[in-house]
C-alpha cells in the first residue's frame, strides 16, 4: 500500500528574509560606503602610496586636460598637468612609522597653478574625470575629502551590486564571500585617490557577474542586473588600470573552465552574450589603445642593478621570498607600506579565507575545484611572471594590493562552491563566524592605523599609545567621527549578514500562524532549510 506524499513545508511569509531593495542593495551599501568613509576622513593628506600623483592627475583631468602628452625627467616618466600650489605638499611621515602626520602642511592656501610632472598622468582618465571635480572647485583639504569620499561610492556601489546579485543565486550564501574578499587594504584604498581599490571591486563584481550567468541553472543567469554587473565589472577592470586586461582574461579563463557543451552552445546562442562580449572587446581595445598611446606601462626604473637574472631566477625570487610579503600585504601593511598590521588581524583573514578555500576543495566537484584553485594561483602567478618578465629594467616593485583584482574572487567562489555541496546549514554559522572576526578586525584596524598617523608608531618593543583620539596630528573632521563612521558601518554589516543568515522558519502546508506571527513548527529539517535558501529543486531531481 502506498501512503499519500505529504504536502511540501512551505516558507512563512513573516519568516523568509527580505530581499527588497532596501535589504538587497541599500543597506550593504551604506555598510561598505560607511567604512570606507571612516578611512577616507582618518587617513592625511598623501596619506596612501602617491595619493598626491594620483590627485594632480584627477585635478588636472577635471578641468580639462584629459589627455597629456607622455614625459620624462631624467629617467621618471609621467606627464606634466597644471595644478594649484595648495595640492603640492612635501611628505615627511612617508616610510617613517615613528613620525606622526603633524609634520605634514594639510592642502590649501596658495592656488597659482603651476607645472608639475606626476607618474600617474598618463593613466586612463575615466576613474579621474569621475572623483576630480571637487578638487577644482576646492583645491584644498574639503575638496580632498569629496573626492576620496566619491571614491569611496564607487568601490562600495560595486561590492554592494556584486552582493545583490549574489543574493539571487540559488545559492546565495555565497554573499558571504564579499565580506571575506574585502580586507583592511581595499578599505584603505578606497577611502583615497587611487584607482586600485576600484580596480579591486570591478574584479569581484565579474566573478559574481559571471557566476550567475555561467553557473547558474538555465535561466538563473537571464536576470538583467547579472549581466549589467558582468559588464560593468569587466569594463571597469579592463579600464582603470594598465594591467586590466590581464587580470579580465585570467577571470574570465577561469570562469568557463569546466562547463558542459550544451552550456557552451546555449552561450553561444545567447543574442545577451554577443552584446556583452561586443562591448566588452570594444572597452578592451580602446582600454590597450591609450595603454600603447600614453605609454601607462612605462613605470620609474627602480635602479638596483638586477639586469643579470633571467625569468626563472626572478620567478623563484618572487616565489620563494617576495610570496610571504605579498600576503600580508593582501590584508594589512598599510599607509605606504610602512605600517604592517598586528598578526592576529590578518590571522583573522587567513583563517577565513583558508577555511572557505579547504571546503570548496574537499567538498566541490571537479570544476569547482578547478576554478577556486585555477583563480588562486593564477592570481598569484600571472602578476608574478609580469614582474619577472620586467624585473631587469624596473626591479622588483610589486605590491601585494596589485594582486588583488584577481584574488578578490576566490572567497567568493570558494563561498559558492561550498554552498553548492548542500552544506547550508553549516555555511550559515562560518559566516556569521567570519562576521564576528573580521567586522572587529576592521574596526581595529582603523584604530590602529589612526594611532601611527596621528602619533607615530614607536620604536621595536615600545610601548603603542591605544588613545584614537589624541596626537599631534588630528584629522580634519576631528578623530572621532571615523571611529563613529567605522562603528556605525560594523553594526550595519553585522545586523546585515546575521538577518541573512538566520534559518527560516517553515510551516507545514496548511498550518496558519498564530495571531503573533509565530510558527508553531519549531524547527525546520535540513532539507527544508536548502530548499528554502537554494530554491526550488530541479526537474530532474528526484523527490522523496
Amino acid at each position: 500500500m502506498t501512503t499519500p506524499m505529504a504536502a511540501p513545508a512551505r516558507p512563512h511569509p513573516s519568516a523568509r528574509p527580505a530581499t527588497g531593495l532596501l535589504l538587497r542593495v541599500m543597506l550593504p551599501f551604506a555598510g561598505f560606503f560607511l567604512l570606507f568613509a571612516a578611512w577616507a576622513i582618518a587617513t592625511p593628506y598623501d596619506g596612501t602610496p602617491d595619493e598626491m600623483r594620483h590627485i594632480q592627475h584627477a585635478y588636472g583631468v577635471a578641468s580639462g586636460d584629459i589627455a597629456p602628452a607622455p614625459a620624462k625627467e631624467g629617467k621618471f616618466p609621467g606627464a606634466y598637468h597644471e595644478v594649484p600650489k595648495s595640492l603640492i605638499r612635501s611628505n615627511c611621515f612617508a616610510h617613517h612609522p615613528d613620525q606622526d602626520a603633524g609634520c605634514a602642511r594639510e592642502p590649501g592656501g596658495d592656488e597659482t597653478l603651476v607645472k608639475v610632472l606626476t607618474p600617474a598622468g598618463r593613466y586612463n582618465p575615466a576613474y579621474y574625470l569621475t572623483v576630480g571635480w571637487p578638487l577644482v572647485l576646492s583645491p584644498n583639504m574639503a575638496g580632498v575629502l569629496l573626492a576620496r569620499l566619491l571614491s569611496a561610492a564607487l568601490v562600495a556601489a560595486l561590492f554592494a551590486w556584486a552582493t545583490s546579485v549574489a543574493l539571487t543565486l540559488r545559492h546565495r550564501l555565497a554573499f558571504g564571500g564579499i565580506l571575506v574578499a574585502v580586507t583592511p587594504i581595499t578599505a584603505h584604498l578606497a577611502g583615497a585617490i587611487n584607482p586600485n581599490a576600484v580596480e579591486i571591486a570591478a574584479g569581484a563584481a565579474m566573478v559574481v557577474g559571471l557566476i550567475a550567468i555561467l553557473l547558474e541553472p538555465e535561466g538563473a543567469g537571464r536576470r538583467r542586473s547579472a549581466w549589467w554587473l558582468a559588464g560593468v565589472g569587466g569594463a571597469v577592470l579592463l579600464t582603470v588600470r594598465s594591467g586590466g586586461p590581464a587580470w579580465f582574461a585570467v577571470i574570465a579563463a577561469v570562469l568557463l573552465i569546466g562547463l558542459t557543451l550544451p552550456a557552451y552552445r546555449a552561450l553561444l546562442r545567447s543574442r545577451r552574450f554577443w552584446i556583452l562580449s561586443g562591448a566588452l572587446a570594444a572597452t578592451g581595445i580602446a582600454s590597450v589603445g591609450w595603454t600603447l598611446w600614453k605609454k601607462t606601462a612605462e613605470i620609474t626604473p627602480n635602479g638596483v642593478g638586477s639586469r643579470h637574472l633571467g625569468l626563472v631566477g626572478a620567478m623563484k625570487i618572487e616565489i620563494l621570498d617576495r610570496w610571504n610579503s605579498y600576503i600580508q600585504e593582501l590584508v594589512g601593511v598599510l599607509g605606504w607600506l610602512d605600517t604592517p598590521l598586528p598578526m592576529v588581524i590578518n590571522l583573522a583573514w587567513y583563517f577565513s579565507v583558508g577555511t572557505l578555500v579547504l571546503l570548496a576543495l574537499a567538498l566541490g566537484g571537479n570544476a569547482a575545484r578547478w576554478r577556486v584553485a585555477g583563480l588562486g594561483v593564477l592570481g598569484m602567478l600571472v602578476p608574478s611572471v609580469i614582474e619577472a618578465i620586467n624585473v631587469n629594467e624596473y626591479a622588483f616593485i610589486g605590491q601585494g594590493r596589485y594582486f588583488l583584482p584577481l584574488l578578490v574572487g576566490v572567497p567568493i567562489l570558494a563561498a559558492y562552491t561550498v554552498a553548492e555541496s548542500g552544506l547550508v546549514d553549516p555555511l550559515r554559522k562560518l559566516i556569521r563566524l567570519f562576521v564576528l572576526l573580521l567586522v572587529p578586525a576592521h574596526l581595529a584596524a582603523l584604530a590602529y592605523t589612526m594611532v601611527r598617523f596621528q602619533q607615530g608608531l614607536p620604536p621595536r618593543r615600545g610601548v603603542i599609545s591605544f588613545n584614537v583620539l589624541g596626537g599631534e596630528w588630528q584629522p580634519a573632521l576631528g578623530s572621532i567621527t571615523p571611529i563613529l563612521l567605522a562603528v556605525v558601518a560594523g553594526a550595519i554589516l553585522v545586523a546585515y549578514h546575521w538577518r541573512l543568515t538566520a534559518p527560516e522558519r517553515v510551516l507545514p502546508a496548511g498550518t496558519a500562524p498564530d495571531p503573533d506571527g509565530l510558527v508553531p513548527d519549531p524547527q525546520p529539517t535540513q532539507r527544508e532549510l536548502v530548499d528554502v535558501v537554494a530554491g526550488p529543486r530541479s526537474r530532474e531531481e528526484p523527490t522523496s
